[in-house]
Parts: structure tokens; sequence; C-alpha cells
């Protein structure tokens, strides 16, 4: 199983025009976010890497779940400064999340958001994963969380026994389970 990479990402942003990803942005923006508003997935990242988080969340997406990137869902956010108001409408949208994706990247470490995301998450419903976007295709079985990460389990990309390319949420090479099956709250387990 790989994990993702920039690339897989990239070969997946190319296959809509940039015409269509823009419309959607703009589409996205334009409704401001309701109390109602339910996703599958807080996507945690540093705004630098803007064109990999968005082709993420289209490359998540694509497999049929829901997911919330703050500056695409509610535009006027100031993530800039550290606020109680911004904290505030990050609790709202966490709350209205099934789980955290942590992005991680080269950039990831100095943002200031993203430890405290993890963080409240962790807290609130402890659905956690890390979604490396790695600049190189790894195998999944080679990938190593650095630090506190490491607690986490992480997404990769692979085909179940029928052939069907899935999500999985690993633990290690052998342990593991569907994006879908974890979101409705069930463990990786050994496969061996």
């Amino acid at each position: 199983m790989p994990v993702l990479s920039k690339s897989l990402l990239g070969r997946q942003f190319a296959r809509k025009s940039v015409f269509d990803a823009t419309r959607e942005l703009r589409d996205s923006a334009s409704r401001a976010l309701k109390s109602s508003d339910r996703y599958d997935i807080f996507l945690s990242h540093r705004y630098l890497d803007a064109p990999d988080v968005l082709a993420l969340k289209m490359f998540i997406e694509s497999f049929g779940f829901s997911v919330f990137v703050d500056w695409i869902a509610n535009p006027e956010l100031d993530r800039g400064s550290v606020t109680k108001e911004t904290a505030g409408q990050l609790r709202d949208a966490m709350k209205r999340c099934n789980s955290l994706l942590y992005a991680i990247s080269g950039n990831s470490s100095d943002s200031k958001w993203m430890p405290w995301e993890l963080g409240y998450s962790d807290a609130l419903h402890g659905r956690i994963a890390v979604a490396p976007v790695s600049d190189y295709e790894v195998a999944s079985e080679s990938y190593n969380g650095q630090e506190y990460l490491a607690l986490y389990p992480y997404l990769s990309l692979a085909q179940s026994k029928d052939g069907q390319r899935l999500l999985w949420i690993q633990e290690s090479a052998s342990t593991y389970v569907t994006l879908k099956a974890w979101l409705q709250g069930s463990k990786p387990s050994y496969r061996p």
C-alpha cells in the first residue's frame, strides 16, 4: 500500500481542468458555512501547501467522503493570527467532523494551528490519522511517523482483494482498516 505522494495527487488534480477546480472553489466559498453542515474529515494542514491540500481534498472526495478545508468552506476565517474568535470557529468546524486527517509535509512543522487542531480533535473524538503527502512515491511499509505523530495511524491507498482501489487507515503493513470502516468506529486490525 503506498502513502499518498505529490505526484499521485498531481495526477488526480490534472484529471480536473483548472477551470473546474476554480469553479468548485468559488462555489464552495460562496456558500456560508452552515451550523448543520457535517463532514467525514477535517483536513488539518499548512496553508503554504494549498495546491497539494486542494488535490488531497479532491482525491479523498473522489472516494465518496466529505472533506472540510477551512479556507474553502470559510474563506473569511483569519488563520494568520491566533485569536479566540478563530479558535472558536475552528472548534465549531471540528465538532461537525467525524475525524481529523493531519496532512504532513515539509511545511507543516511550522504551523501554528495544526498541533492545536490535532490535540483538540484527539480529545473531542479520538479519530485521528496522519495523511503524509510525500515528495516521492513511498510504500506504506516504509513510512514511519515522526515524533508524536507516530502515535497515530496513517492514510494509504491500495486495492482490496476484489481489485477495488480504496483508502486505508494503517498502523503497520499488516494492521489496517478501510477509511470507511474507520470513520464508522472500526479500529485497524491485524491481517496476515
